[in-house]
C-alpha cells in the first residue's frame, strides 16, 4: 500500500519547489519565492514522517502550518473566490482550484487537465491549483471504503478533528454534519477562500468519493458541530473558472 505521508509530502514539496521557482524567475517576487521553499520544506517533512499513529500534538502541528503556508499563499495572490476541489486520481487526492479572473471560457474538465500545474489559464480565465491541508497521518486509507461517509469517518475522525461526522446526500447536495471539533484554524484569507479546515477535509473526502468536483456552498457552526453544505459540480461547468 502507498504510504499516504510520503505521497502528499512530495506533491507538497513539488508543488513548493514549482512555486518558488516560478516566483523568482517570472515574478521576481522574494516573498513568494520564500513562500514557495517554506512548502517545499514543510512537504519533505511531511514526507518522512513514519506511517505509525502519531501523537495529536504532532498531527496538529502539522496540519496547522500547512494552513499558514496556504494562507500566506492565498493573501499574496489576493484571492478571495471559493475554491473548487476537483478529483484528480479516482478515489485519491484532491486539489483545490482557486480562481483568480472568472470569465467562463473553461471547463472544470479543462481545468482539471491542468492539476499537475500551479497556474491554470485558458483565454481569460485564471487560477492557481493548491493542495489543500489533508489529514491522513498513520491512517493508511483502506482502499474498499469509497462511500463519503466511510471517507468522512476516515478523514474527520480517525485523524481526530472531530469525534463524529455523516452525510445526506441528495441529488448533487450533500450535507455533512461534523460533531465534537477538535481542530480547527482561525486564518481569515484560508477561511474565506478553503473553508474552516472540518470543511475543506469533507468537501475533500466528498469530491473523491463522488469523483465530481465539489465546492462548499455554507457551512454553520454552533457550539462543537458543524453543519457543511457542499454542492457537488458538472464537470462541463463554466461558471466557477
Amino acid at each position: 500500500m502507498v504510504d499516504r505521508n510520503l505521497a502528499f509530502g512530495l506533491s507538497l514539496s513539488v508543488f513548493g519547489s514549482l512555486f518558488s521557482l516560478g516566483s523568482h524567475m517570472v515574478l521576481g517576487n522574494v516573498p513568494l519565492t520564500a513562500l514557495g521553499i517554506g512548502l517545499t520544506i514543510l512537504g519533505a517533512a511531511w514526507a518522512i514522517t513514519p506511517p505509525k499513529p502519531l501523537p495529536k500534538g504532532v498531527v496538529s502541528s502539522l496540519v496547522k502550518s500547512s494552513c499558514s503556508n496556504i494562507e500566506a499563499l492565498l493573501e499574496a495572490l489576493g484571492a478571495f473566490e471559493k475554491a473548487v476541489y476537483i478529483p484528480v486520481e479516482p478515489g485519491g487526492r484532491v486539489a483545490a482550484y482557486v480562481p483568480l479572473k472568472r470569465a467562463g471560457q473553461a471547463t472544470l474538465s479543462q481545468a482539471a487537465e491542468s492539476a499537475g500545474k500551479i497556474i491554470f489559464r485558458r483565454g481569460g480565465s485564471l487560477g492557481v491549483f493548491v493542495t489543500p491541508p489533508r489529514v491522513e497521518l498513520g491512517n493508511p486509507h483502506p482502499v474498499s471504503e469509497s462511500s463519503i461517509d466511510g471517507l468522512l469517518d476516515y478523514a474527520l475522525v480517525e485523524s481526530e478533528i472531530a469525534s463524529s461526522a455523516r452525510a445526506v446526500q441528495s441529488g448533487d447536495s450533500v450535507v455533512v454534519e461534523v460533531r465534537g471539533l477538535r481542530l480547527d484554524v482561525n486564518h481569515s484569507r484560508f477561511r474565506a477562500v478553503m473553508g474552516s479546515l472540518p470543511a475543506c477535509v469533507a468537501a475533500q473526502a466528498a469530491a473523491a468519493a463522488l469523483s465530481k468536483p465539489v465546492q462548499i456552498a455554507d457551512e454553520r457552526r454552533e457550539g462543537d458541530r458543524l453543519t457543511v453544505h457542499l454542492r457537488a459540480l458538472d464537470w462541463t461547468d463554466t461558471s466557477y473558472t
